[in-house]
C-alpha cells in the first residue's frame, strides 16, 4: 500500500499490464478551521455541479440537493450547503 498527498499536482500512470485499483478519501487536516474547510468544499463542490453560484436561485437549489443527494450516496458532511 501506498499513501501520498493529492494536493500536489501530479500524474498517476499504470505501465503494467495488471489492474490498478485506487481507493481514494479526503482527510481534512485537523487544524483546518471549520470555515475554511466549509469554504474548501463549496468549492470542490461547485466543480461538481456549478449551477450552485448561478445567478439564477432556482439552479442554485437545484444544484444543492444534487450536492445533497451526492452526499448521501457517497457519505460525508453536508455542512458546506450551510
Amino acid at each position: 500500500m501506498m499513501m501520498f498527498d493529492t494536493s500536489i499536482l501530479h500524474d498517476a500512470v499504470n505501465e503494467s499490464n495488471e489492474k490498478r485499483y485506487i481507493l481514494m478519501f479526503r482527510v481534512w487536516h485537523p487544524d483546518l478551521p471549520k470555515k475554511e474547510r466549509n469554504a474548501l468544499q463549496f468549492a470542490m463542490d461547485a466543480l461538481s455541479a456549478p449551477e450552485l453560484i448561478s445567478e439564477i436561485p432556482e439552479k442554485r437549489q437545484i444544484a444543492a440537493k444534487q450536492v445533497a443527494t451526492m452526499r448521501l450516496v457517497w457519505g460525508g458532511s453536508s455542512d458546506s450547503l450551510r
